[in-house]
């Protein structure tokens, strides 16, 4: 005796919806979780099981219809193919007229159609299943209408009211039954489906830890495209997928990455744990800034809920000392005291937005890029001396009173070293253009390029301007000429002194 798997649903399904393109009246449905979409998903399905050599019976109520090929010659008048026209055979009674069918009739695709996507059983039994659950949701409100069993062929049979879809029982069939579970949420863990975010529960094929990606609560893949594990899996109501029933890589991504940044303080906890107490990374530590940040349609209160989700999280895994910090900031914090969890940047970068404590909330400006501010040296504070005598010497002060200098140390970025800066109404001059040469040898002591640094930031402390500003160069243009003039005068006035002298 063979035996089959039997998907059930109340309510009778159409005969086009198993042998017209396109035709599905799911998406007419206003109820919440109807998963169909495209109105191909029973033809790839009996397509798909013919090409498994699997002849499925279905029965629109009381109308049955047999699936199988017959062989067709295609020619265009350069060369012939042969195919495997799909047909149908009917019997029984049709469920909208009332009459009675007994014609087989070919269906406009062959064997071929959808396998270079469709290419195992499982992919078709999804879809009778999703279709049974989008029928059961019109017709009752829920998917209590839908039953999967294994039966004997002697149950292969209609049911008044019903639509039934039978496949012959082989390993490959068995085992998606015994999987029903982790291909649909609805039979294993309903409570999931209101859920984005899954704790990791065996839902695996093959015993991995990547990702499983749910969409309305059917299964759409694992991520096999990266070996390192997941910490959660996704249920993802909005997922983009194509007809294939596939989704992309990055749209798995940014919808998880979305999922994460509205994510309670439960789940964020479980992220934070891993940062803090292991070394194994995990595939969420890839998503990326922009899937993770706030989107324009965000509301006030969203952002505000968001925000205590993530900080509080923190918080209570890693203490109110704690900083999530990528490797270049963790020595400084530790000198200040903090206790740094290092994390990739996108996800700092995200945690800083939504109130988390991160190097820019707790650290100047000065320590983020690893730079010390100290008291100027004697040769800075001497430059910045002689720069400013010079500048009233010829008037272009601009009636302010001398800027205050200090000195700096940074590290390198990029392999240049920053010179000087000018900030806040003070001039900082790095500490390795001059040290204290000035107090033996006087201004003469100066370095023509410690000078030049000084002037440039002097410069923009009396201007007020940037760098490549308009305004900029003409004033240190202005000082160039201003400067040669008191130079020809000088010279002048020595001349006029010799000759006096002479005479």
């Amino acid at each position: 005796m063979s035996a089959f798997l039997k998907v059930e649903n109340i309510g009778q399904a159409p005969v086009e919806g198993f042998t017209v393109l396109g035709v599905s009246l799911a998406d007419t449905s206003n109820n919440v979780g109807v998963i169909g979409q495209f109105g191909s998903g029973n033809k790839h399905a009996v397509a798909v099981l013919l090409r498994n050599e699997l002849s499925p019976v279905v029965f629109a109520g009381t109308l049955k219809m047999e699936f199988s090929t017959r062989p067709q010659t295609v020619t265009d008048g350069i060369a012939s193919k042969e195919f495997g026209r799909v047909v149908v055979k009917f019997g029984g009674t049709d469920p909208v007229t009332g009459a009675s069918r007994s014609s087989t009739e070919d269906l406009g695709f062959v064997l071929t159609y959808g396998e270079k996507d469709w290419t195992e059983a499982a992919l078709a039994l999804r879809e009778f299943v999703s279709n049974a659950i989008d029928r059961s949701i019109r017709e009752v409100g829920d998917w209590s209408g839908v039953k999967i069993e294994v039966v004997s062929d002697a149950q292969v049979r209609a049911k008044a009211g019903y639509t039934r879809v039978f496949v012959p029982l082989t390993a490959e069939v068995l085992q998606f039954y015994n999987d029903l579970g982790k291909w649909f949420l609805h039979f294993s863990e309903p409570d999931a489906l209101t859920r984005a975010i899954l704790p990791k529960n065996n839902r695996n094929l093959e015993g991995r830890r990547a990702a499983v990606i749910y969409r309305r609560g059917v299964r759409v893949r694992e991520f096999e495209s990266s070996d390192t594990e997941s910490l959660f899996d996704y249920n993802l109501d909005d997922l983009r997928i194509d007809e294939s029933r596939k989704a992309s890589d990055w749209d798995v991504k940014h919808h998880a990455g979305k999922a994460l940044a509205n994510a309670d303080k439960k789940t964020l906890g479980i992220l934070f744990d891993r940062l803090l107490n292991s070394t194994t990374p995990a595939w969420e530590f890839g998503f990326d800034n922009y899937s993770l940040s706030p989107s324009g349609g965000d509301s006030v209160e969203v952002l505000a809920q968001r925000r205590k989700n993530w900080s509080e999280a923190f918080s209570q895994v890693a203490g109110d000392d704690a900083v999530l910090t990528g490797k270049g900031t963790k020595d400084q914090l530790e000198r200040k005291g903090f206790v740094p969890v290092l994390a990739p940047e996108n996800l700092v970068n995200a945690a800083g937005m939504y109130g988390v404590s991160t190097p820019a909330s707790v650290l100047s400006l000065d320590e983020l890029v690893g730079r010390e501010i100290t008291d100027p040296t004697p040769d800075g504070q001497a430059a910045v001396d002689f720069v400013w005598d010079r500048l009233e010497e010829i008037g272009l002060t601009n009636g302010k009173e001398k800027p205050p200098a200090r000195s700096f140390t940074s590290i390198l970025d990029g392999g240049t070293m920053l010179n000087g800066f000018y900030r806040e109404g003070i001039v900082y001059l790095h500490r390795d253009l001059g040290g204290a040469g000035s107090v033996t040898g006087g201004r003469h002591a100066l370095s023509d390029r410690l000078v030049k640094v000084a002037l440039e930031e002097v410069a923009h402390f009396v201007t007020g301007s940037t760098d490549n500003s308009r305004d900029f160069q003409d004033y240190l243009l202005e000082v160039a000429v201003k400067l040669a003039r008191l130079g020809d005068e000088k010279v002048s006035e020595g001349r006029g002194r010799r000759e006096v002298a002479l005479a």
